[in-house]
């Protein structure tokens, strides 16, 4: 175990794992969000449709993620 990575770094990650999972669900069901988004209660119809397929895109965005780090790239949260 390297311990001198910051105990809160997986955290981080994970966070911005979770958050790009979400960015890679709306882009691959625009035709979905945009239909939820016509709805009264927008963000929680979104969020438990994300919810249903949660696994799935941590799974890819965690490949993308582990891809591109390998490639030299970083994935960075925009501040």
């Amino acid at each position: 175990m390297n311990s001198d990575k910051p105990k809160n770094a997986d955290l981080v990650g994970n966070d911005l794992v979770t958050m790009g999972a979400f960015a890679l669900y709306r882009a691959e069901n625009a035709h979905r969000v945009s239909e939820f988004e016509k709805s009264q209660n927008a963000e929680a119809a979104i969020a438990a449709d994300f919810d249903a397929y949660r696994t799935r895109y941590l799974r890819k965005f965690k490949d993308v993620f582990e891809s591109l780090t390998e490639q030299g790239l970083t994935v960075t949260r925009a501040v």
